[in-house]
């Protein structure tokens, strides 16, 4: 089997290279802030923050403290969330294994600072145990980061990109640049207080993996599946998807039309949550919006600063 990160080096090669090399040559500074002389701008204080990046006299002309930044001119530390859990090996919203697409989207962010001598690290979940990766700074390093992500198929884990997030959280003490690479899953106001720390700490990307429609995939071929008992099957690389509604109910234009608007609702919370804790979000259902997300969030990322 050719190495992942070869194929992946490959599609940007052959597709945008160029268009993403001039976005992200020497612009990784722009999103990452640091320790140095370079004073950037203000924000308010938040638990965790250094006592003294108080500024004490800006301070006294607002309610809440507020702490000084700075531009960081070092290397870029990235640091991959990705989910690697049992639910990742359903289908995308394209078709693709979601597993497949997360290793696309993770190879991808991590060749771009690897190429540039940055490191990159990886939280994920072993089945056991949550994990931090040594920083890599290699195409090799990189490659062993992928492996990880493509050995969790097949395995009985439920555990999410918010859960690895969270441990994260409490781990990471340097500033990185954090990129999620999560399925969808349910984020509430419950979750502000977390989002808001992780991104007041670091600069925070979120890349969600768009689900395949279940009513869809029913419809096609009337064969319950659930995730959960193919363990065997998911092993071996024929998950199709998630899938548990018989055909008669998904043709059903009642049931597809309370579906369809549970699951706006749902993407439409998930979305606001993001943005009041000032994260920039990206979907991506297929391997061929990869690229183009990416650019998108990266764009967004630096804007809203």
């Amino acid at each position: 089997m050719a190495a992942l990160l070869t194929r992946i080096r490959a599609r940007l090669t052959l597709h945008t290279h160029r268009r993403v090399a001039s976005l992200l040559d020497g612009g990784w500074a722009s999103m990452f802030h640091g320790q140095s002389l370079d004073f950037d701008d203000l924000r308010e204080y938040v638990d965790g923050d250094e006592i003294r990046d108080i500024d004490w006299k800006a301070s006294a002309r607002h309610p809440v403290p507020l702490v000084k930044r700075y531009t960081d001119h070092r290397r870029l530390r990235l640091a991959l969330v990705v989910a690697t859990g049992r639910s990742m090996d359903a289908t995308a919203a394209g078709g693709e294994s979601k597993r497949d697409l997360a290793i696309l989207l993770a190879g991808m962010a991590g060749w771009f600072a690897v190429r540039g001598g940055d490191e990159v690290c990886m939280t994920a979940s072993d089945g056991h145990r949550v994990i931090l990766t040594r920083p890599e700074s290699s195409e090799a390093g990189l490659e062993h980061l992928l492996r990880r992500i493509l050995a969790r198929r097949g395995t009985d884990d439920s555990s999410t990109a918010l859960d690895l997030l969270e441990w994260l959280s409490t781990r990471l003490r340097r500033r990185h640049l954090v990129i999620v690479i999560s399925d969808e899953i349910d984020l509430t106001d419950a979750h502000l207080r977390l989002l808001r720390t992780v991104s007041a700490h670091h600069e925070l990307l979120w890349l969600t993996v768009l689900e395949a429609d279940p009513l869809a995939l029913a419809a096609a071929d009337d064969v319950p599946y659930d995730v959960a008992a193919t363990v065997a099957g998911a092993a071996a690389g024929t998950v199709r998807s998630g899938a548990t509604v018989p055909s008669l109910l998904a043709a059903d234009p009642r049931v597809a039309e309370a579906y369809r608007a549970a699951e706006s609702a749902r993407r439409d919370t998930t979305g606001r949550v993001l943005r009041a804790a000032g994260i920039v979000e990206e979907r991506v259902g297929a391997s061929a919006q990869a690229l183009p997300a990416f650019h998108r969030a990266a764009e967004r990322h630096r804007r809203a600063r």
